[in-house]
């Protein structure tokens, strides 16, 4: 195989692909939005990318469809450029490529989050998806809070002397170092990286969603979400001053391996 991308192969190459025992496609889901000074708008879908084709090549005879490029990314509005679609529309975009995938002879898709606001979507619909169709659809247990991706990088963090509140959820070392060992690292501008909020994000997402739900009244009417400026006005959660190419690779093998592991659990629980 030259390529495990869909988008780059034609159409009798993809279905010499399927005869030939390719018959596993991974649909992952990113984001158009702000990642802080030093990293492009499209991290989340170069990312997909990354992701998607590292597992299917970890996985064997899979291939990658187009990633779906937008997400719902409502949080980051504040910042110019981000592009969200709403959940709805994000659940509707997975049906149309399961749909799809399927009636060309696909016998599994599995659908991967590259990006938190996605991931209750995907989950959601993935069962609906598995049960309409004749082919498997599968999503793995992602979460942003996920103990097995952390024991799993932790140890990574730690040679190269990161917190993992410096790892960070969006645009830290882990995001930037990840996006520095793919092809799209030139777009990386590490003079212009700054220090966000270092702490526990999670928790304090979960403050700041609290307080947008108690004054929510009181808010624009096109307000539809808590912000991410109310917590790092850079729009980033993390320290990317460490980071580098040599640790994306690292974190890269250790989160596929994560990530490989959810799809052979998530195919094992849903009936066949």
């Amino acid at each position: 195989m030259k390529t495990l991308l869909l988008e780059e192969m034609t159409w009798p190459e993809i279905g010499r692909a399927i005869e030939e025992g390719y018959k596993t496609v991974i649909v992952a889901a990113g984001s158009i939005e702000q990642h802080g000074k030093h990293l492009p708008i499209g991290t989340d879908t170069m990312l997909g990318y990354l992701r998607a084709t590292s597992i299917a090549e970890a996985l064997g005879h899979t291939l990658v469809a187009p990633v779906i490029r937008h997400g719902w990314s409502d949080e980051h509005l504040t910042f110019p450029g981000t592009i969200s679609v709403q959940v709805d529309l994000l659940k509707e975009l997975c049906r149309a490529y399961c749909r799809c995938l399927c009636q060309h002879g696909f016998e599994c898709v599995i659908l991967i989050p590259t990006h938190g606001g996605n991931i209750q979507a995907m989950k959601e619909v993935a069962p609906e998806l598995d049960a309409e169709l004749p082919c498997r659809v599968v999503a793995p247990r992602a979460s942003l809070e996920n103990p097995r991706m952390e024991k799993a990088t932790d140890p990574i963090l730690a040679r190269y002397g990161v917190t993992r509140g410096e790892g960070g959820l969006h645009s830290g070392f882990i995001e930037t170092s990840l996006l520095l060992a793919s092809p799209y690292g030139h777009l990386v501008n590490m003079d212009v990286a700054e220090r966000g909020f270092v702490g526990d994000g999670i928790a304090r997402i979960q403050e700041v969603k609290k307080d947008w739900q108690r004054n929510e009244a009181d808010v624009a009417p096109n307000t539809r979400c808590w912000n991410m400026a109310d917590i790092t006005p850079i729009g980033v959660l993390g320290d990317p001053a460490k980071a580098s190419a040599k640790a994306g690779r690292e974190l890269l093998a250790a989160s596929v391996a994560v990530y490989v592991e959810m799809v052979k659990e998530a195919l094992a629980e849903m009936p066949a």
